[in-house]
Order: structure tokens, then C-alpha cells, then sequence
């Protein structure tokens, strides 16, 4: 009881909501500033340009170059925020400041899936800390591509900003007189890639790795646990499956006229950007309706967990198919490899992927209201990709209205904070108004006809 007591006082999910929206208002009220413009903006499109920074998205109603140097490096410090995760550094902040109870542990353990407090602790340092040394060593790499493209200090700032950008999967590009310049270099192209992908993988596989290559060095032998191998095969799995696709339906269309390296190249990088970085090579508007099509399974699956990117993660859709093919081969457990998945994580998995389905329903039905003038599809797009914080558009940002820009933003936070901690919060609302019992019980069961 006690326990209940202290919990009802601190509610990880509410204070991540908290945190979310303190930041974007900070945000906003920053980039309102006369020093961080060239030009008067709306409040509207500045409140959207924090959502989108924040959420690491990367969509924005407005040219960049309407913002100073000072309203870029303001968007990169909420790109940084947004990437580390808003839960990450939420959690990392209060422990400083506060000596969390059992309750709140279990409760912080839920929001990682991790159920030691001391691991999550650890991770969270280690998160930090990866994060300093991996942007600092690609920063590093793009200042030599693009440092004789621009004076000194502009290549600098550029090469932090692209770095950030690429490992938190913003997929913000900021080269002035240089929009090509992504796409006429093959090194800028792999850098970016391989930014990404450390990104998408998330801070725990990269532990499990570094795990891994120390015993290798000591000899001794390390299992990565089935989080690692389903973040690691479907990665692999999807970005090589999504470019032999993308090749194959693009290489007489948008990837006409080049060569096999250059439209294989073209082909393998995006499908690494458009899982979350949402970097785009080839102008969207020359991309098939078939490209787009997949494109909108491999934005809404993402990465996976307590990565810089987002999506409903890999970990959730693999837990989602693996109850199907328990279902049709009628077994009364759900495996994975040789292990039998925990029945609570096949419920969330069940209900992450429902809630998010019917929020981007929601949200289509209600921008196919405000928004006229746009077809069914390029509007359903547009949704997956800004729940997914990919922020790939097909035109419909630049030209929303502001009911429109309303829903988009409340699209881009709910992505970015993820179901799971929705559910956390509903479930804690839920348990708050509940009548307290002392006793479990369950109620008789009875089959109903299904299909």
C-alpha cells in the first residue's frame, strides 16, 4: 500500500508528457526571439518547428534559411534533447535530484523495459556518454568532406549540425548553396548512412556489441540476448529486403539514366533514411506509388527501442508476428528463437500497434476534413511518416492549414513518446480510479465464436 501510495506521486509517463511539452514551449518562445530570425514568422509555424525538432522528425512549414545561425543552433540543441529521448534524459535529470522508491524503479523500468534499476542507471551513462563520442567522430569525418565547400566556422557548425542530425534521425540537411551536396558524394552518403544505423540500433545492442568484441578479445564466449538478435536480423533483413525493392520498382523510373552502383547506392540509402532519418536523395514527387507504398510499412515498423529513432520498433512487430504464427500453428505460447515471450509484452505489443493504427486512422479522417484538395493517399502518408518522425512529405507540410498544422504536431508528439508510455499513463489513470482490492480473482471463462 504504501508503495501505491508514493507511486500516485511520481508517474514516469505523466512527467515524460511534462517534459515534452516544457521543451517544446522553451523551444518555441527561443526560436521567437528577433536574434534567432532573419524574418517575422508565424507563432504557429515556430510552435511547429519545435514540435518537429523535438520529435526529431524533421518536417517544417517554413524554409530553414528564415532562421539565424543562433535559431539553427537552437534547433539543434532540441534535435539533441529529442534524440537522446525525452525518457532517457527525463530519467537521467531526477536521479540527480531524487532518491526513487521500488515503486518508481519498477515503474522507470517499465518505460526501458528493463527490470533492474541499477542496469538502467548504467545504460542511461553509457547512453550519454556513446552519444557524445559517436557525434564528436562523425562531425569529425563530414568537416573533411565539406570543409572546402564553406569558411572555417560555417563548416564547423555544419558538420556538428549534419552529425546530429544523422545520428538522432532528424534527417535535417542544412548546406546552404549546397542542396546537392548529399547526393553528389558517395562518402557524405556513407557517413550519414552508417550514422543512422548506429542510431536505429539503439544504446542496448550497441552495449550487447561492445559486450561481445571485449570477449572475443578475452576469449571468452557471449550470447547476445533476443532483443539484440531481433533488432540485429531485422534490421539487416529489412534495409537489404526494402533496396533490392526499391531498385527494382525505381531503376527504370527515378533511378533512370544511372548507373548500377550509383542507383543500387541510391536504392541502399534510402531505404536506411526512410526507416526514421527521413533523408531524401531523389525528390520525393519522382518516387512510384508501389515505392511509397512500402515505403509507408517501413516508417510505421522503425527502429527499435531506446534508440534515436521511432516507429512502433521492430522488437513490437516481430512480438506481433510471432502470436500470429502461434495462433495459425495453435500453440498456447508465443516463441521467438528458442524463447517463450513474456504474455504481458504480447498484450502491449498488441495494443502499441492497435492504439497507433488508430490514431493515424484518426488523424487521416480529420486532415481529409481540413486538408481539401489532396488525394487519399498522399494525406495517409503524410501521417505515417510524421507519426513515425520521419518526416518525409510528399508537399502536404508546406501547405497545411493551421487546424492542419495543429493535428500534425499532436501527430509528431505522440509518435515521438511512443505507445508504450501512453499505455503506462492509461494504465495508471486506470489504476488510481479503480477500487482498491486486496484480492485477485479471475472471472469464469467463456469462448465466443471468432472469424
Amino acid at each position: 500500500m504504501p508503495a501505491i501510495k508514493q507511486l500516485s506521486h511520481f508517474s514516469p509517463g505523466r512527467i515524460i508528457l511534462y517534459s515534452v511539452f516544457v521543451t517544446i514551449i522553451l523551444g518555441t518562445l527561443a526560436l521567437s526571439l528577433p536574434i534567432a530570425r532573419l524574418k517575422p514568422i508565424a507563432f504557429i509555424d515556430l510552435l511547429f518547428t519545435a514540435v518537429s525538432s523535438t520529435c526529431i522528425t524533421g518536417a517544417y512549414t517554413i524554409p530553414l534559411e528564415d532562421f539565424s545561425q543562433i535559431g539553427h543552433t537552437i534547433l539543434l540543441i532540441l534535435m539533441q534533447i529529442g534524440g537522446i529521448g525525452l525518457i532517457t534524459l527525463t530519467v537521467f535529470l531526477l536521479s540527480f535530484f531524487m532518491d526513487f522508491g521500488f515503486a518508481q524503479q519498477v515503474m522507470v523500468g517499465q518505460l526501458l523495459e528493463i527490470e533492474s534499476w541499477k542496469n538502467v542507471r548504467t545504460l542511461i551513462i553509457f547512453i550519454i556518454i556513446s552519444t557524445i563520442c559517436i557525434e564528436s567522430v562523425g562531425a569529425l569525418l563530414i568537416f573533411f568532406v565539406i570543409h572546402h565547400a564553406y569558411p572555417l566556422k560555417e563548416a564547423i557548425f555544419f558538420s556538428c549540425f549534419h552529425a546530429i542530425s544523422s545520428f538522432c534521425n532528424v534527417g535535417t540537411l542544412l548546406f546552404p548553396n549546397n542542396p546537392h551536396l548529399l547526393a553528389n558524394s558517395y562518402l557524405l552518403m556513407c557517413i550519414t548512412a552508417i550514422l543512422m544505423i548506429i542510431g536505429c540500433l539503439g544504446f542496448v545492442t550497441w552495449r550487447e556489441i561492445l559486450y561481445y568484441i571485449t570477449s572475443l578479445k578475452r576469449k571468452k564466449r557471449y550470447s547476445f540476448s533476443l532483443h539484440s538478435k531481433i533488432v540485429l536480423y531485422g534490421t539487416c533483413g529489412i534495409i537489404l529486403t526494402a533496396s533490392i525493392i526499391f531498385w527494382i520498382l525505381e531503376h527504370d523510373n527515378a533511378y533512370a539514366n544511372m548507373g548500377y552502383f550509383k542507383s543500387f547506392s541510391y536504392a541502399l540509402f534510402q531505404a536506411v533514411s526512410f526507416r526514421s532519418g527521413g533523408f531524401t536523395i531523389v525528390p520525393i514527387n519522382l518516387l512510384s506509388l508501389p515505392t511509397l507504398f512500402i515505403t509507408l510499412f517501413i516508417m510505421f515498423i522503425g527502429t527499435s527501442p531506446v534508440s534515436t529513432g521511432s516507429g512502433i520498433k521492430i522488437t513490437t512487430i516481430t512480438v506481433f508476428l510471432a502470436t500470429i504464427k502461434a495462433a495459425i500453428t495453435d500453440r498456447t505460447s508465443v516463441e521467438i528463437r528458442g524463447r517463450r515471450i513474456a504474455i504481458d509484452q504480447v498484450y502491449k505489443a498488441i495494443a502499441i500497434i492497435a492504439l497507433s493504427f488508430g490514431w493515424i486512422c484518426l488523424m487521416t479522417l480529420f486532415l481529409l476534413i481540413t486538408e481539401t484538395g489532396w488525394g487519399f493517399f498522399y494525406i495517409l502518408f503524410e501521417t505515417v511518416s510524421t507519426f513515425s518522425n520521419v518526416g518525409i512529405s510528399t508537399g502536404l507540410t508546406k501547405n497545411l492549414t493551421n487546424i492542419g498544422k495543429i493535428f500534425i504536431m499532436l501527430t509528431m508528439i505522440t509518435g515521438r513518446i511512443g505507445s508504450l508510455t501512453l499505455l503506462l499513463a492509461l494504465r495508471q489513470l486506470a489504476l488510481r480510479n479503480a477500487p482498491e482490492s486486496t484480492t485477485e480473482f479471475t472471472y469464469p471463462e467463456e469462448r465466443v465464436m471468432l472469424g
